[in-house]
């Protein structure tokens, strides 16, 4: 993944191989048990074993480190979707592996999703590059809901909305589930409810079957 704010290559040593790498599974892991104010670069450095002015050779700050963790890991979200929608499973059955893929890859994740929330609709270039993204994973949810409806699998709603729909609802789990929830109980929770408003009868019976299998 390209940085956000490409830097001139590291004068002095040779990166380490790796080492970027390194830097943002630290950053990830502070993130995602701090808030973001309370995270010191320090704390980075320590982590991954390196001085803080190693950090500063990679990223140009904590902003910058942060959203280099973001972007990644919507692109990491952004390949499992994908592969998803490009399966040969029905429709309906897409939808719920899409449940479950952006769940989990937020459930360890709850201050991320926190955060993106509060700052999207900010005039900030990083945002709207985020926003970018996310257009870009509501383009490809609505191809399964598209295929969805083609087959009658899902009413005939506008698929942006029903997409927009199904992020709000997983939006919501994210935010309110308690330290005892199940996922796996949860994404059923999501698909079950959403197939009973926007799915069809012919949906919900292909998603049975699906679930047979």
């Amino acid at each position: 993944m390209l940085a956000l704010h490409p830097k001139s290559p590291p004068r002095g040593r040779p990166p380490r191989p790796g080492l970027r790498d390194s830097i943002l599974r630290a950053g990830e892991g502070i993130f995602t048990e701090r808030d973001y104010h309370e995270v010191q670069m320090d704390d980075v450095a320590d982590a991954c074993g390196v001085g803080k002015g190693t950090l500063y050779r990679y990223f140009r700050g904590k902003r910058d480190l942060y959203l280099a963790v973001m972007f990644e890991g919507i692109g990491r979200l952004h390949g499992e979707i994908e592969a998803v929608v490009r399966t040969g499973d029905a429709p309906a059955r897409k939808v719920e592996c899409i449940v479950r893929c952006t769940l989990g890859y937020f459930w360890e994740r709850r201050r991320f999703f926190a955060l993106i929330h509060q700052n999207e609709h900010k005039p900030d270039r990083d945002v709207r590059e985020w926003l970018r993204r996310r257009q870009q994973l509501v383009q490809l949810v609505q191809t399964a809901f598209d295929q969805g409806i083609g087959l009658g699998q899902f009413r005939g709603v506008d698929s942006r909305i029903a997409t927009e729909m199904l992020f709000g609802m997983m939006r919501a789990v994210n935010r309110y589930r308690g330290p005892d929830d199940d996922i796996e109980a949860l994404v059923d929770a999501v698909v079950d409810t959403f197939m009973r408003g926007v799915g069809t009868a012919d949906g919900r019976r292909a998603l049975r079957r699906a679930r047979e299998v």
